[in-house]
């Protein structure tokens, strides 16, 4: 029997219901419906479990579930809880958020201290490893070396919440992936999870850099190890036990040596999680690359990519003028326009956005593709042409528009996919700098290429929906 099969059935023993009046509710003979209960069988449509529900009399809260069980038995498992983090992923993004908050800890003699110290708590543990790791943010040349997993939270946040010292400051920072696909326990993508909790960090400190290596994440934290986890700075070494309730710090001079020598040794052998593209031509070069010759691949931005219709008209109105090398910055922004427009023509680039996302843009002028510091928002006359120009592509089904917004337009994860490329872009400093990183990591490409690749239908607006829709708005801006 199917997750489904087993609530079903549940519900049908525990209200009391005859098989008979549901199957003939639903339009089933008996037969069918019997398989159904027994899990040979699935309902052959979301609509046949409305009706189930509706014949069952369940709560909201039981209808849900019992529709969740359906999409389950419909993708697998592994499918449906890995698109469903993947969604989470999006709609919860927030570079600029920290949780961190200060917690009531023990008093640990960390800075006045030579030899060696045990910590026997999570709350000395973080007291001790908060005062070494701001000592290091705050140098002219600091390094910290972490060997822990991002889901330590309190240190995670700690630096986030700190990040504004750390200009000057090299992190190198060593996590391990899950080399099994499934999910865990708890239904989530564990790799996922760790992209989500290092991603802020990559935004907020310019030298963040995260290497990765696969074991089975299952059997690692429940395997017996004395002190799996380390924290170096310059001047102290903190090895934690695997549930981070234990901890030896040392300011011994040849023991951080010896620590150093280790970690730097086994860095070098692994490969970044996440590529920085840190310079806006740079940018330009890496995006005009990635996406010459993908046959499939997919734009997810809230605001629609808009790139393609820019003219160079629109260019030399709005790009500011002050900006450093403008006529360069123009020429190649021209040659990146002339590339994708070819690209469109010839590859298969869905562009996913919402219907909020066009309001924004139509709202303010502005593309949050681009440094907000860079150009100048557009006036309406232009906005309505280039919504004009999106319509007429809407037409031709290479952007699909979404009925709600997934994540925040003011402060959205941009993501570029396909088989083999990918990107994550964000913007920081209200939106003054863009963070462009290259997802090097197989697992999580095709974990953002299989959600792309499999929205659900229903959270779109046909094709026909999209055309009205997007007249409608136009009709409004035009008569402002």
């Amino acid at each position: 029997m199917s997750e489904f099969s087993e609530l079903l059935a549940y519900y049908i023993h525990s209200k009391d219901i005859k098989t008979y009046a549901l199957a003939q509710y639903c339009g089933l003979d008996r037969s069918n419906m019997y398989k159904i209960i027994n899990g040979k069988r699935k309902p052959n449509s979301s609509e046949m479990v409305n009706k189930i529900c509706k014949f069952l009399h369940l709560l909201p809260a039981e209808e849900a579930e019992l529709q969740e069980a359906y999409q389950i038995s419909l993708l697998g498992h592994d499918n449906y809880y890995r698109r469903k983090d993947v969604l989470k992923f999006f709609s919860e993004f927030n570079p600029t958020q920290s949780s961190f908050s200060e917690q009531d800890t023990t008093s640990v003699s960390v800075l006045n201290t030579s030899g060696t110290i045990v910590l026997n708590s999570r709350n000395e543990i973080n007291h001790a490893l908060s005062h070494i790791i701001l000592l290091e943010l705050t140098k002219d040349t600091g390094h910290l070396r972490l060997l822990f997993q991002p889901d330590f939270e309190y240190i995670m946040a700690f630096l986030a919440a700190e990040s504004s010292s750390a200009a000057n400051t090299r992190i190198d920072h060593i996590i391990c992936l899950n080399n099994n696909s499934m999910t865990t326990h708890s239904h989530r993508n564990y790799n996922l999870n760790c992209l989500r909790q290092v991603l802020p960090l990559y935004g907020t400190i310019p030298m963040y850099n995260c290497c990765y290596y696969y074991d089975n994440i299952t059997s690692k934290t429940d395997s017996i190890g004395m002190f799996p986890y380390i924290v170096i700075s310059e001047k102290y070494a903190c090895l934690l036990s695997a549930d981070i309730q234990k901890g030896y710090l040392t300011s011994d001079p040849a023991s951080i040596n010896l620590f150093k020598s280790i970690f730097d040794k086994y860095i070098n052998r692994l490969t970044p999680l996440l590529k920085r593209i840190d310079n806006i031509f740079a940018q330009l070069e890496y995006i005009t690359a990635i996406m010459a010759g993908e046959n499939t691949a997919y734009s997810f931005q809230m605001t629609p990519c808009l790139t393609p219709f820019i003219t160079n008209r629109i260019m030399e109105k709005y790009i500011i003028h002050d900006i450093p090398n403008r006529a360069l910055f123009i020429e190649k922004f021209k040659n990146y326009t002339q590339k994708l427009t070819a690209e469109q023509k010839s590859n298969n680039i869905t562009y996913i956005f919402s219907i909020n996302g066009i309001l924004h843009f139509m709202e303010t002028g502005k593309i949050g593709e681009y440094p907000a510091d860079a150009y100048m928002p557009l006036d309406m006359s232009d906005r309505i042409y280039l919504l004009r120009q999106l319509l007429h592509d809407c037409r031709l089904k290479k952007y699909r528009m979404l009925k709600h917004n997934i994540g925040n337009v003011e402060n959205q994860l941009f993501l570029f996919v396909s088989q083999k490329n990918g990107y994550l872009m964000f913007p920081v400093d209200s939106g003054t700098n863009l963070v462009y990183l290259d997802i090097s990591e197989p697992g999580l490409l095709f974990t953002f290429f299989d959600f792309c690749h499999n929205i659900y239908d229903n959270m779109f607006y046909s094709s026909d929906e999209t055309v009205r829709i997007l007249h409608l708005v136009l009709e409004k801006f035009r008569k402002h």
